[in-house]
């Protein structure tokens, strides 16, 4: 059963009368059922029994039975918002961006559950913010990272120059264990990827899954872009079932899942993310990046629902990664 509610009204949707449900909804019972408008259990249960009884001709006792067995089977147990909220909190988690002013910026960095997108031109600094996210959450956490690389932009060196700059000369050989890297080729190459991913999470035998909390694609434009020039009959659809991919693992294994996509030209000249009206609802949250001169970068949040989009702030990328 699944139960709606919305302020002033309540809506149930339950679903239609079958034989079987419970045993004494025969089909000679079902029949009668039908005959006098009753086809839902939403219908069945709102009767008042002794009515129900007449109109059906059964048993009271029968259709007392009936309606008892059907409010276990489908109804659910009203749980208060507060504690609702308590758990999703317990579940969440927040990634450090290495930078405080754009921590502030996301109120408090990039958030398990969503599908943070990070957009911006070729050597604006994509790939390094994400290298940089991953070396922060590998190097003080025991969660582990898939990067899923399409364009052979992962240099393995600049995450370990990274890690041992951040380090103080630690050892990173265990650290950079938790990362995976699997290259791409391909839509049907990510999809087949997400589905053996999705498996792997649900049945949490292998440890480096049961850790798994940030998922990158680096990029997704080179994948879903083929799709619209005529190379593939269903673009469109291809792009529905990555989404559903997507939000169906962030959601269901709070894990965080970071897209780089490039950026195109408006018809006013402005920039904005590439792959068009249909992706744009896909992320719940959308960065541009932009370089300004040598390790300086700015970048501001052009979809958020916890910051302001005329919001920017100013960075470095350096050796170690993202500073402010």
């Amino acid at each position: 059963m699944v139960r709606d509610t919305l302020p002033g009204k309540m809506a149930w949707i339950m679903p239609r009368l079958c034989e079987g449900m419970c045993p004494l909804l025969t089909a000679s019972v079902l029949d009668n059922c039908k005959s006098v408008g009753i086809k839902t259990v939403t219908d069945f249960i709102l009767c008042d029994p002794e009515d129900l009884a007449k109109k059906i001709k059964t048993s009271y006792k029968d259709v007392l039975c009936i309606h008892q067995d059907l409010m276990i089977k489908h109804s659910s147990f009203p749980q208060n918002s507060l504690s609702l909220r308590w758990e999703l909190l317990e579940s969440l988690s927040i990634l450090d961006t290495g930078s405080k002013s754009l921590n502030k910026l996301l109120n408090g960095g990039i958030y398990t559950g969503e599908v943070t997108e990070i957009h911006g031109l070729p050597g604006s600094g994509k790939t390094q913010f994400c290298l940089s996210l991953v070396s922060d959450l590998i190097l003080h956490t025991q969660n582990t990272v898939f990067f899923m690389d399409t364009n052979n932009n992962f240099v393995a060196k600049r995450l370990e120059e990274m890690l041992l700059e951040k380090s103080e000369g630690k050892d990173i050989i265990c650290k950079l264990q938790n990362v995976k890297i699997k290259c791409i080729g391909d839509v049907y190459d990510l999809m087949d990827c997400l589905d053996v991913l999705k498996c792997q999470l649900h049945k949490q035998e292998n440890i480096f899954f049961r850790y798994l909390k940030l998922l990158v694609i680096d990029s997704i434009t080179s994948l879903l872009a083929p799709c619209f020039d005529g190379k593939f009959l269903d673009g469109l659809g291809l792009m529905s079932n990555i989404a559903q991919y997507l939000n169906t693992l962030c959601c269901e294994h709070q894990i965080s899942i970071l897209v780089c996509n490039n950026t195109v030209h408006g018809k006013d000249f402005s920039t904005k993310p590439a792959l068009g009206l249909n992706w744009k609802y896909i992320p719940s949250i959308s960065l541009c990046i932009n370089r300004v001169n040598g390790t300086h970068r700015k970048i501001k949040a052009v979809k958020s629902c916890r910051s302001n989009p005329s919001d920017e702030v100013n960075f470095n990328i350096t050796k170690s990664g993202i500073t402010d």
